[in-house]
């Protein structure tokens, strides 16, 4: 099959359904070189109702700005988790291009839709939702979002391990669990990888110093205690 010039084959043969052109679409996707064809191919599967072409080409229409294409693509995406937080962060911002008011209330139920099938991203902004109080508290806001952050975190997203120690650090004074959740954050391999690497990496270092510094200087002041009770130490000077 060709697509402006260019002929595509499955195996070395013409694509004869819709599995077929949702490989090629897939592939193209995937190519620097051929993404620009995907959506012709993952439509032409999609149009069978293909549910991976038709979740994949959601995500193509989203990633491209093209919100009112998107959306009933995403709402057939079920079981989708990038379907639903796609979904939440429209209903989080609002988008009138696609007939979507601001909706928090929406928006976490998507989230949360997202989060429970795994969604690392989706925990992160039920977290920062709760942090803001803009749903509603049953415990302190930092208790929800910590709880957010953690489960995240526990899928080894870099962001998450530093929000989660962060909060322990300024919140909680907990500088032991702090510091373990700094350490995953700077030996996580995807923390180069994410947008804001470097800072993470920065930070989470300056902390684990000064924590550690601290840690020091508290042993040493305990050590000199035990040594030289403060209650003796006028018979010398």
């Amino acid at each position: 099959m060709q697509w402006q010039g260019t002929n595509f084959t499955v195996d070395g043969r013409e694509p004869a359904g819709a599995e077929d052109h949702y490989r090629i679409g897939l592939h193209c996707w995937n190519s620097s070189q051929h993404r620009a064809a995907a959506s012709f191919f993952l439509e032409a599967a999609a149009a069978t109702g293909h549910s991976a072409a038709v979740e994949l080409l959601g995500h193509v229409e989203y990633v491209q700005g093209h919100y009112a294409r998107a959306v009933p693509r995403l709402r057939q995406s079920n079981g989708s988790p990038r379907a639903a937080y796609y979904l939440a962060s429209l209903y989080h911002q609002g988008c009138p291009e696609a007939g979507i008011t601001q909706s928090y209330d929406e928006a976490a139920r998507w989230y949360r839709a997202a989060a429970e099938l795994g969604e690392p991203e989706a925990m992160l902004a039920l977290g920062d939702l709760y942090l803001e109080r803009l749903l509603p508290l049953t415990r302190a806001p930092a208790e929800h979002a910590l709880e957010h952050f953690l489960a995240a975190a526990a899928r080894d997203h870099p962001y998450a391990q530093y929000r989660a120690a962060e909060l322990y650090r300024t919140l909680y004074r907990d500088t032991e669990r702090a510091a373990a959740l700094y350490r995953s954050c700077v030996d996580n391999p995807m923390t180069g990888r994410h947008a804001l690497g470097s800072m993470m990496t920065l930070q989470s270092q300056a902390h684990l110093r000064e924590m550690s510094a601290t840690g020091t200087a508290r042993l040493e002041q305990q050590r000199r205690d035990a040594v030289n009770p403060p209650q003796f130490r006028g018979d010398f000077y």
